[in-house]
């Protein structure tokens, strides 16, 4: 997909700021992404997310880019950031790196479980941090159902009603809010930084646990995702124990994304979901 160059307000901005240096696409996501000499800028081109959706908010990844810059966790540094006008856009440093991890899937552990740990350790109770709540909202999102692809129906339906009750008590920290391994930037072995910021926010530690085992479920397996604890709990020196209930409320906001597959490929993931979905449910019932 070819990304249009920046609006003409978003470039006279660029030009107050670094001069003529070139601006070039980079690709296309949640935001259009340039390289602007060695920084880049992140354009909030979907004007309809920025209407309705809470998470999708230049001035809350500002805010967090600013909190970071602080501590010891590597995140892009805020450079400048263009909250007004029909486009917002943040200019930050590039964090070095490649999204390829190692091959080894315990480098990935350790070295992603330390990251978690330093992530988790930020003080935010200065910097005024959004409160986390989940994606999905019944006022927007109606009453959860069973996906039309599921053919274990019965799992959903014991998810809904674990949700439906109180979360477990649990101290909130400052979090990523959507740590995975496709935030990560690899330098070899080691962690280069951690990018996508917008979701920072206060909230329950077991969410980002939660977000990063069903990704592991779903691209190395679920004995790699359970390492991932044992890996937690040895860098952040807190003891290993995880409620199935944040797999669960995780699972809930993913099943609002993901459309329903077409492909065979597709149709594993899916398959690998609910079967991840179903292994939360039954650790839930012995808990």
């Amino acid at each position: 997909m070819s990304v249009p160059k920046p609006n003409a307000e978003t470039l006279a901005w660029l030009r107050e700021i670094v001069g003529d240096l070139p601006v070039e696409p980079m690709g296309v996501g949640a935001n259009r992404l340039y390289t602007v000499g060695d920084l880049v800028l992140r354009v909030f081109h979907d004007t309809e997310r920025l209407a309705r959706d809470p998470w999708y908010r230049p001035e809350q990844e500002a805010r967090t880019l600013r909190l970071l810059a602080e501590t010891p966790v590597a995140a892009p540094e805020l450079v400048a950031a263009r909250l007004a006008g029909a486009e917002p856009a943040l200019l930050t440093t590039r964090v070095p790196g490649t999204p390829e991890p190692p091959a080894d899937p315990a480098v990935l552990l350790d070295r992603a479980a330390e990251v978690l740990a330093a992530i988790h350790a930020v003080d935010a109770s200065g910097a005024d941090p959004v409160e986390y709540a989940t994606y999905y909202d019944p006022a927007v999102d109606g009453a959860r159902t069973v996906p039309a692809w599921s053919t274990r129906p019965h799992v959903w339906q014991r998810m809904f009603a674990a949700l439906a009750e109180e979360p477990p008590p649990a101290v909130p920290g400052f979090i990523h809010r959507d740590f995975h391994a496709e935030q990560l930037l690899w330098l070899g072995e080691e962690i280069g930084g951690v990018v996508d910021w917008t979701t920072g926010c206060v909230g329950p530690r077991g969410v980002d646990l939660a977000r990063m085992r069903l990704n592991l479920a779903l691209t190395h397996g679920v004995a790699v995702a359970e390492e991932f604890l044992p890996a937690y709990a040895k860098a952040s020196g807190r003891p290993e124990e995880h409620h199935p209930y944040w797999d669960l409320l995780d699972a809930g906001d993913a099943l609002l994304d993901w459309p329903e597959p077409r492909t065979n490929d597709e149709i594993v993931e899916w398959q690998r979901f609910e079967a991840w979905v179903g292994r939360a449910v039954r650790t839930l019932t012995r808990t």
